[in-house]
């Protein structure tokens, strides 16, 4: 395989020959609001090209929120192909769409060896990360780049487009705009709840994938109840997948309030978009829900154990991160806590709601 070391300067006339890209970035949730902004870029450089995604299907509504058009929503049905009834059938099908169009470029920021593999079935010069998370994945690129892996996530896709394209290390800021197909089933569910349209709302968000992620209900019930006395006229909302509903109301009955409300398992993924956009504010675990809440701009008081901020925390500067800095453990990128106790779930809950009143200040 080659390396990036030919990889041609844009111009302005080598810009407009660029008809259609085809982005590889099938999951998980907060990694696809990652690729936003590299994918920003992209279409600074080419304004005239066409963009087709391959994606998961449960994530497919998250590309209505995407920078730019997305053309093709191509699904990785991933549970069919994994299945031996089905993964022949499956396969070929995937296949023909990947090849249904010619592609100048092919981006795999998944960097898997499955997501590289279909990168190269498209008919398109592929590009991916030389330091890819399968090593094998780099078996099927045309060209890859050298990016140092202990940047944040946002800035490591930005740096593949800016590397290959010798751009510099311009940075492109984007923001996620409203969908009004998926604002229009969520607003009958608010106001269903008593929410108006200029209520100060707070969102929650207590669930994660790892259970090492998903912090304690009790914590975030006493965070939200001192924060209700220091925010007398704000509002909560929890939110979450029909997994998070027992912590959902874990929390709204510990906090005994009217002034908390839970849609947990209530909304699709476009209206949980939708509802994270309308809150001022988001208090949530390690999750993907916070990473659509820095894509819009809007700021998150989380907490964080086993994983490292600094590479998958939510992107920006408006945010505040509580970790546990005094303990050995800690971003251990274990699933599940290998203690008798997880010490790194221990976080002051009345710093959290000064912190959370801070930021509505």
């Amino acid at each position: 395989m080659k390396n990036n070391r030919k990889s041609a300067s844009v111009s302005n006339a080598y810009s407009e020959d660029v008809k259609r890209i085809l982005i590889v970035k099938p999951s998980s949730l907060g990694d696809i609001f990652h690729v936003f902004p590299a994918v920003a870029r992209l279409q600074e450089l080419f304004p005239n090209a066409e963009f087709d995604w391959l994606i998961h299907p449960a994530f497919a509504d998250a590309l209505d929120y995407a920078p730019v058009p997305v053309r093709r929503k191509i699904l990785f049905r991933r549970q069919e192909l994994g299945r031996v009834s089905s993964m022949l059938m499956e396969f070929i099908v995937l296949a023909r769409e990947l090849r249904k169009d010619p592609y100048d470029y092919v981006f795999d920021f998944q960097g898997l060896f499955r997501s590289a593999l279909f990168a190269r079935i498209a008919r398109g010069k592929v590009i991916g990360f030389a330091r890819p998370r399968e090593p094998m994945a780099r078996w099927f690129y045309h060209r890859w780049c050298k990016v140092n892996l202990r940047l944040h996530a946002v800035r490591r896709n930005q740096l593949l487009v800016e590397r290959f394209f010798h751009t510099g290390t311009m940075r492109t800021q984007t923001t996620i705009s409203s969908s009004q197909r998926h604002y229009q089933t969520l607003r009958p569910k608010l106001e269903r709840l008593g929410i108006a349209e200029n209520d100060l709302l707070i969102g929650i968000s207590p669930g994660a994938r790892w259970e090492s992620k998903t912090f304690p209900p009790e914590l975030f019930a006493r965070s939200v109840t001192l924060a209700a006395e220091m925010n007398p006229e704000a509002k909560f909302v929890i939110m979450g997948a029909p997994a998070d509903q027992k912590n959902a109301e874990t929390i709204r009955l510990l906090t005994n309030s009217d002034r908390v409300y839970s849609l947990a398992g209530s909304t699709d993924l476009g209206e949980l978009i939708e509802l994270i956009r309308r809150c001022k504010l988001l208090l949530a675990n390690d999750s993907g829900p916070v990473h659509i809440a820095a894509a819009a701009q809007i700021p998150v008081v989380c907490f964080y154990g086993p994983t490292n901020p600094n590479l998958t925390g939510p992107f920006g500067d408006i945010h505040t991160i509580f970790q546990r800095g005094d303990l050995n453990c800690i971003k251990c990128m274990h699933r599940k806590c290998k203690l008798v106790t997880t010490e790194c779930h221990n976080i002051d809950a009345a710093a959290v709601a000064a912190a959370i009143y801070k930021k509505l200040q």
